[in-house]
């Protein structure tokens, strides 16, 4: 498995619980963020190519920022501030009672990321 889909492999679940943020893989092109709703019923007008990801290194940061917005929105009520232009903010923003469980969260992360990044293809 090369090392574009062993990062979304890890990432599955939560790839499956954002609504508005997918990656695709197009020929000629290889793998893209893609923002906007996705439905299999419906036309998709409204969905935008975000990034073009020209390295698994590219990917992994951006797989990461989702994240941190999928954690922000499950925690939003308990957070001082109700939006970010940039979400790396969050990680100074943090209430005390959060920040140990954020920090843990994220760690897992980078290493799981690392796991995958420093492996020879």
């Amino acid at each position: 498995m090369d090392k574009y889909r062993e990062l979304i492999n890890i990432f599955s679940e939560v790839l499956e619980k954002s609504k508005d943020y997918h990656i695709a893989y197009i020929y000629q092109v290889g793998y893209v963020s893609l923002i906007g709703l996705l439905s299999k019923e419906e036309q998709n007008a409204s969905m935008i190519v975000d990034e073009i990801f020209s390295s698994p290194e590219s990917m992994a940061e951006s797989l990461l920022r989702n994240w941190r917005w999928q954690w922000f929105y499950e925690h939003k009520e308990l957070l001082p501030r109700k939006d970010y232009d940039d979400i790396r903010k969050l990680d100074s923003d943090l209430p005390d009672n959060l920040q140990e469980q954020y920090r843990q969260n994220i760690s897992d992360w980078q290493n799981k990321i690392q796991n995958i990044l420093r492996k020879q293809s």
